[in-house]
């Protein structure tokens, strides 16, 4: 009785609310199961402050040890592995409050006011409880349930004694208490709540088939969506695990659905992956990865899900989804290791789809933003890249970073390679020495031909034929080289043969080229460069044949109008000018508007000059010069000058002149056209036709010193005149050539006051011309000089010799007038009288007559 005093005394020392019944609001884990320790959760410590108990159901969920591996997709980077996480981010249980006595939502376990013996020991078996005396509280839990087999607490009792032998330890007797609850009662709250507790028991221990009965037990019995979401989530697990895929994936995609707070959201999205993965739903996966990238809101989970997603999208083929999934990493907040794999996946995938412009666009430094020992790798791919893009200069100012840096890979073959491609694009002075150097290392034969092609190309862009020559030569037969290569070396050999000036060598590669390819687009051209080589060796009969060849075996190609020209030329080189007319006749009737009309209508004008038939040499020579001015207009004019010349046309000639360098006019039609100016009265005009001549006098003919001076007396420039024509004079001891000089040198020196010199002239003449004209006029020099030293009569007898000996229309006039001055000066005007009458008897109609 004591005994009962006393425990009842302990009892009335109990906290107010241990008399209350006990709420359990929601039982979700927070920690991840364990065989060995199966820690007490979140639920039951609010338990112990809240004895009243409302639901059995948890409040998250642990994550078991993961059932799947690893997603692994093999990228060309070595991937981000995106691990399935052993513990999901927790998820803290809701603040305890405690529930009114009256609340018509609490669960009753027994009444408050019920003295029976069943009831005492659920309310000891509740107090010992919430004070964590689990070993106390199991015995009057257990004698409720012995006592009370029919109270509709029951299955609260049950789910609290499996509590209390979970927290003491008790793991077998928990369970068989767990599915003892789970047996008796298929509803309800603390249903539920058992099934799941079991359900992490069964799942901790693998046996996954039970266990998911037992999760979709608690997700169906209770209406709280969080409770029903933990539940489906390790259920969608149970079944991942037991390889029944098609209702794992119907139960992730659930979890996957559910709306508001969810801490499954992203290892159901990474399970998901990993199952249709296993399956080959490689599109579905994608999928999946690209939702949990978008939704979640874990960076490293975002981050890894990217990387994954973007190395299975690539292996799909869909490499612009891939390059936006990892810029979406590259670009983000990540850690340093993430960004730098996902910047080195990038730039990778860029280059294998040849997208310069997306690797350029990616930014400068990108060597700084991949992983260290990537860094090698990231500048070759950006020399290759600028390079490809054309820029070129930055192609090689990497390749010389490389070099600096990594020394190792600079030396590589394959590097050097590319770098020889890039400097052959900028036309490097020193890439034949780089080639050069290249080859004494190289072993892949197919880089040892395109660097040797390189060379040769070089050589031939640098006008090194000769050494082109040499290059192109091991190529024509080199195994190595496709067919189009070695056909085109061999043609460039030809070509650099030829203009290195081994013409012998050009013709036999160009034969050589023409039988392995009659019908090549090139056959044509390569059969006239041959026939060109063959009219620098003099064969022009066999280069004439390989021009006739081109007209008449390819007339529809362009060399047939190169051909018809070489042709005529060649006819021209062997004189055979009515071939050659014949040739550039066919060339302008084939192709009027041919670039060679100016150097056909020259042609042919030269070849009509040659027959004397000059009226149609002006006429080819005219239009040759207006059609190419440069080319023909000096070349043209002096034929067009002749031809004139030739004609007598002195007034056309005369015009020719004033469009002809004065250098190319020949001394002869110098003269001739001075002449004639001279005749004209022209005489500055005739001066300057003759002042070129006489500044260089071995080029001046001898009447050309002559007619200057005489020139020079008509202008006056009597010193200029003087000197004139003592050069003729010192040129010539035939008598009437130096008679007429000396006739002229007389009036030079009269015209100058140097008497005794005009006579000494006058008298020579005299004595060189004993009679006929030249001495008439040497007697009128003579009387001229009487008549300037004022010796009249003397004037007058030599001018009257004159009359008496000669009778000449144009000097005997002049004689009589010049006599008849000389008498009035002397006072003897009778005589002057008589002369002028028989002038006028004489010469009716000359100037004496008419009173000039």
């Amino acid at each position: 009785m004591k005994l009962g005093l006393r425990f009842i005394v302990c009892l009335s020392f109990l906290p107010i609310f241990a008399w209350a019944q006990v709420e359990v609001r929601r039982a979700l884990p927070v920690q991840a199961l364990d065989p060995e320790t199966y820690p007490n959760p979140a639920w039951v410590e609010r338990a112990v402050q809240e004895i009243e108990v409302r639901r059995a159901l948890p409040s998250s969920a642990p994550e078991p040890t993961p059932l799947t591996p690893n997603i692994v997709v093999p990228a060309p980077a070595p991937p981000i592995a995106v691990p399935v996480p052993a513990v999901p981010v927790a998820v803290e249980p809701a603040p305890a409050v405690s529930a009114e006595l009256d609340d018509a939502s609490n669960i009753r376990i027994a009444p408050s006011t019920n003295g029976s013996p069943g009831a005492l020991a659920l309310e000891r078996a509740n107090n010992f409880y919430s004070r964590k005396m689990y070993d106390l509280a199991i015995p009057e839990y257990e004698l409720f349930l012995i006592s009370s087999s029919g109270s509709p607490t029951r299955d609260a009792a049950l789910f609290r004694v499996a509590e209390c032998h979970r927290m003491a330890g008790n793991s077998a007797a928990a369970r068989s208490a767990y599915e003892k609850l789970v047996s008796e009662f298929k509803a309800g709250e603390f249903a539920s709540a058992g099934a799941y507790r079991l359900g992490e028991i069964l799942f901790a221990e693998k046996l996954f088939e039970p266990a998911s009965i037992q999760f979709d037990m608690a997700s169906s019995g209770v209406n709280d969506p969080e409770v029903r979401l933990s539940a489906g989530y390790f259920a969608a697990r149970s079944l991942d695990a037991l390889k029944k895929d098609d209702m794992a994936e119907e139960r992730y995609r659930a979890v996957l659905a559910a709306t508001g707070t969810n801490p499954y959201r992203d290892n159901a999205a990474i399970a998901l992956a990993a199952l249709q993965l296993r399956n080959g739903k490689k599109a579905a996966a994608l999928s999946t990865l690209g939702n949990l990238v978008e939704t979640t809101s874990a960076l490293d989970v975002g981050n890894s899900a990217a990387m994954q997603a973007a190395a299975l999208a690539n292996e799909l083929g869909m490499q612009d989804k891939a390059l936006q999934f990892y810029d979406k990493v590259a670009r983000g907040t990540g850690d340093d290791k993430s960004r730098a794999e996902a910047t080195l996946a990038a730039l990778r995938l860029r280059y294998e789809a040849n997208d310069s412009a997306g690797i350029i666009a990616m930014g400068e430094g990108l060597e700084s933003k991949v992983p260290s020992d990537s860094r090698s790798e990231t500048l070759q791919i950006l020399a290759a890249t600028f390079r490809k893009a054309g820029k070129e200069s930055l192609a090689i100012g990497i390749y010389d970073r490389l070099a600096k840096e990594f020394p190792d890979t600079a030396t590589n073959p394959d590097t050097r390679y590319q770098r020889l491609l890039s400097l052959y694009a900028t036309k490097d002075k020193n890439l034949v020495a780089e080639v050069d150097g290249f080859l004494q290392i190289a072993k892949n034969p197919k880089q040892i031909a395109s660097v040797s092609l390189l060379k040769a190309e070089t050589l031939f862009q640098q006008s090194d034929y000769a050494g082109a020559a040499r290059a192109y030569g091991p190529i024509v037969d080199n195994a190595a080289f496709s067919p189009d290569q070695q056909k085109a070396s061999l043609y460039k050999l030809a070509w650099c043969l030829a203009s290195s000036g081994d013409n012998p060598g050009a013709i036999r590669a160009y034969t050589s080229f023409v039988e392995k390819n009659p019908q090549d687009k090139l056959a044509a051209t390569a059969i006239l460069q041959r026939g060109m080589a063959r009219q620098k060796t003099g064969e022009f009969d066999p280069s004439l044949a390989d021009f006739q060849l081109v007209v008449s075996g390819y007339p529809f190609s362009k060399e047939v109008e190169i051909a018809v020209l070489q042709m005529a030329l060649t006819y021209g080189q062997k004189k055979n000018y009515p071939e050659m007319a014949k040739a550039f006749r066919l060339l302008l009737q084939k192709f009027p508007n041919t670039a060679a009309a100016a150097q056909a209508k020259f042609w042919l004008g030269w070849a009509a000059f040659e027959e004397k038939d000059y009226k149609s040499a002006i006429e080819q020579l005219d239009s040759a010069r207006t059609l190419d001015p440069a080319g023909y207009r000096d070349r043209a004019t002096l034929r067009i000058l002749l031809s004139y010349y030739q004609l007598k046309d002195r007034n056309s000639a005369a015009r020719e002149a004033d469009q002809c360098k004065p250098e190319m006019i020949p001394a002869e039609l110098r003269v001739w056209l001075a002449q004639g100016m001279f005749e004209a009265k022209n005489f500055a005009k005739a001066e300057k036709l003759l002042t070129p001549l006489a500044a260089s006098p071995a080029s001046m003919p001898l009447e050309g010193w002559l007619l200057l001076a005489d020139t020079q007396r008509a202008l006056n420039k009597m010193p200029e005149a003087r000197t004139s024509v003592d050069k003729y004079l010192s040129l010539t001891e035939d008598p009437d050539p130096r008679a007429r000089g000396l006739l002229l040198k007389s009036h030079v020196a009269l015209a100058l006051e140097k008497i005794d010199e005009a006579r000494m002239a006058a008298d020579e003449a005299l004595q060189l011309q004993p009679e006929g004209r030249l001495n008439s006029e040497a007697r009128l020099v003579a009387g001229e000089i009487f008549f300037k030293e004022a010796d009249f009569e003397s004037a007058a007898r030599s001018f009257m010799a004159v009359s008496v000996l000669t009778d000449d229309p144009d000097l005997t006039p002049r004689a009589f007038k010049r006599a008849a001055e000389a008498y009035r000066r002397s006072g003897k005007n009778v005589e002057a009288d008589k002369a002028l009458k028989e002038a006028s008897e004489r010469y009716p109609g000359s100037f004496v007559n008419s009173g000039t």
